[in-house]
């Protein structure tokens, strides 16, 4: 009697208000959260098969947890015993998250998630009630356990939709796709091997785009800890090699199957319940392409030694060489190649720490903060009015170097900053082969993050090096003479060119008095430097008072609005949109202190062929300077393992993801990607 009574009830609730609000049951409520079923039909319309929707609504930072959500937690277990004319219900997981509560690193949703309900009716001309069970676990700073009990009856007949429709629509088409054909994913392999202490879970996928950052969650009946793979990328990002071990006491049977998602650039792909019915007792060896990465480096830093962002340090370099002799050079230029190979594991260091702390990373970031800039400003403030002989200040000069010189250990020190300074220079620059060394460092492991930057070091050392092995090439300049002299103030013209460029990105952050009232106390100090001994004491005021200057808000730079009317700003374009329009979409990411993106500017983008040829195809051109730190452009960047600049890209609805062009530019690379992408 009492379930005739509550079905009349249900039916009357439903009857009553699904025409005109949607169909749903009631919310069934537990501490901070909610659970109900929603219907996108109205009737059954005479299918075999209905979905419906398990929404779960939780309070604000509140989460649930994923099939296998790893160390802590447990998934929703739903039970439809009492449910009528259902054959079977089959529950879709939307692809999870990664979080850590309490310390402990699970896989799940926050806040809101619908699980598609796939129910097979035994009878579509029949009435149909949905009686679910349900517990589960919500946490936060703690875990509250949920249960629910809810019902809804749907009726036979013809259907409308209801106001869930779209909702369940939207999220049955972001469920990873079952079909690798219906991804850009192609070659996924899984194999299980082990030996007598540890379980390998290997896993393979290639793409025929190129992967960013692929997220692999592995479903086992052990509920196995969420932990980073070991990943190896192929030298073009388009295949990847996984291995996940695990201690083999946490895979107690032989035979078992494995379910694997994999996640990359909004695509997702499922390789359901694969079946290990033996487990291969030895764990094969791993084929990486470690060498591989690390001779991109070695290249990348060699390179190095010619960008443009090098240049200040060419003075150094050349003056050394011209003041020293055979016997002494080597030393001085050993010692020099040892602070650049120091100066590299130092930033690699540095990335890592951050990383740690969950800060965005990327190449040249440095230049991105005033204080930094002030400060090689300075330097290159006094190594500049050294070049033009204004003053000889012995404790810092870098240029002058004698044999007697080099027994002095202060000498050992200052070459052993030119190393630094040298590095410091070159960070700015992302010249190529350093893009694709930089990718790798910051999505590898640690490990191999230290490597990387340990062969640029080398690289980059490479000609201090071979001139410390072969001092005798020192004989191919000609003798000292009066030309030096020439010579450094040559350099010291490159110093100064070098300081208005700086002087120029510091105007993004302090106004035109900041630098004219730098430049006073530069010129009062020269003053002081040719009067008075004690150098070092004017130097520290100098320094001092540049520091000074650039906390008074008088010195504060308004907000530059920086318009071109031929480019679109990044901040204000919806690029989706616009390839959804049929666009084709080149996009600059640029900044002041990027010397590779001012010289791809100039040689390319503002040439007049490329300008026309733009115009004539109507290609949509967006800008973002990236001068000063931005989230936004932290995010795009990252999203297309990328973490340095210049970031030059092709995109149209046939490439929404992008044909990424080579650091340097050339007309030749525009055009071919431009015919590439309108050929398709």
């Amino acid at each position: 009697m009492n379930y005739i009574l509550q079905l009349i009830i249900f039916i009357f609730i439903n009857i009553s208000s699904f025409s005109i609000y949607g169909l749903e049951s009631p919310w069934g409520e537990s501490d901070a959260s909610k659970v109900r079923i929603i219907s996108p039909i109205t009737h059954i319309n005479n299918q075999n098969q209905i979905v419906v929707g398990l929404e779960y609504k939780m309070n604000p930072g509140w989460k649930t947890y994923w099939q296998s959500p790893g160390d802590a937690g447990f998934p929703q277990e739903i039970s439809w015993k009492g449910s009528r004319n259902i054959e079977s219900i089959i529950t879709e997981w939307p692809t999870p998250k990664e979080f850590e509560i309490l310390g402990l690193k699970s896989l799940g949703y926050e806040n809101e998630v619908i699980f598609p309900l796939k129910i097979n009716l035994i009878d579509p001309q029949e009435q149909t009630l949905i009686d679910l069970s349900i517990n589960y676990l919500v946490c936060k700073e703690i875990c509250v356990p949920g249960n629910a009990k809810l019902n809804l009856i749907i009726l036979p007949g013809k259907a409308k939709t209801t106001e869930h429709f779209y909702k369940i629509e939207k999220t049955l088409s972001l469920l990873p796709k079952k079909d690798i054909n219906l991804t850009t994913f192609s070659n996924f392999n899984v194999d299980v091997s082990s030996d007598t202490k540890k379980t390998l879970i290997y896993v393979e996928a290639s793409t025929n785009l190129f992967f960013d950052n692929p997220e692999l969650y592995l479903h086992t009946p052990f509920g196995l800890p969420v932990i980073k793979p070991i990943l190896e990328y192929s030298y073009d990002l388009k295949k990847f090699k996984a291995y996940y071990y695990f201690n083999k006491d946490l895979i107690g049977l032989n035979s078992f199957d494995l379910s694997v998602l994999l996640v990359d650039k909004n695509q997702s792909f499922l390789a359901q319940s694969i079946e290990f019915n033996e487990i291969i007792n030895k764990i094969p060896t791993s084929k990486n392409n470690f060498l591989f990465i690390i001779l991109v480096a070695f290249l990348g830093g060699v390179i190095l030694n010619i960008m443009p962002c090098v240049f200040p340090v060419l003075s150094i370099k050349l003056l050394t060489v011209l003041n020293s002799q055979n016997k002494s050079i080597r030393i001085s230029f050993l010692i020099t190649a040892l602070g650049i190979i120091t100066s590299f594991i130092l930033l690699a260091l540095i990335f890592f720490t951050l990383q740690k702390l969950n800060i965005a990373i990327s190449w040249g970031m440095q230049f991105q903060q005033p204080y930094f800039l002030i400060f090689i400003s300075f330097v290159l403030s006094i190594f500049m009015i050294n070049m033009f002989g204004i003053f000889e200040f012995q404790a810092p000069q870098i240029a002058t170097i004698s044999k007697k010189n080099l027994i002095n250990k202060n000498k050992f020190f200052i070459d052993f900053l030119n190393g630094f300074f040298a590095t410091l220079m070159a960070t700015p620059c992302s010249a190529p082969f350093v893009g694709t060394a930089i990718t790798a460092a910051f999505t590898q492991s640690a490990l191999l993050m230290f490597n990387i930057f340990f062969a640029m070091g080398i690289g980059m050392s490479t000609p201090y090096l071979i001139v410390s092995l072969f001092p005798f090439l020192v004989s191919f300049f000609p003798k000292p003479g009066k030309w030096m002299l020439y010579v450094k103030y040559l350099l010291g013209l490159l110093l100064l060119l070098t300081l208005i460029w700086l002087s120029n990105i510091l105007l993004n952050y302090y106004n035109f008095y900041f630098i004219s009232a730098a430049l006073s106390f530069l010129f009062i100090s020269i003053f002081f430097l040719k009067k008075y001994s004690k150098k070092i004491l004017i130097i520290s005021i100098l320094l001092i008072s540049y520091f000074t200057l650039s906390q008074f808000n008088f010195f504060e730079q308004k907000e530059i609005q920086k318009i071109n009317k031929d480019w679109r700003n990044f901040f204000d374009s919806d690029i989706e949109k616009l390839i959804e329009n049929n666009n084709i979409v080149f996009l600059d990411i640029t900044a002041d202190w990027c010397a590779n993106c001012q010289f791809n500017k100039i040689n390319v983008l503002n040439n007049s062929n490329i300008t026309e040829i733009f115009k004539k195809n109507k290609v949509v051109k967006v800008r973002a300077d990236w001068t000063k730190p931005n989230n936004k452009i932290d995010e795009f960047l990252h999203q297309h393992n990328r973490f340095g600049i210049p970031f030059n890209a092709f995109f149209s609805k046939n490439y929404p993801n992008g044909i990424i062009l080579s650091e340097l530019l050339s007309k030749k690379d525009i055009l071919e990607s431009l015919n590439k992408i309108k050929e398709k």
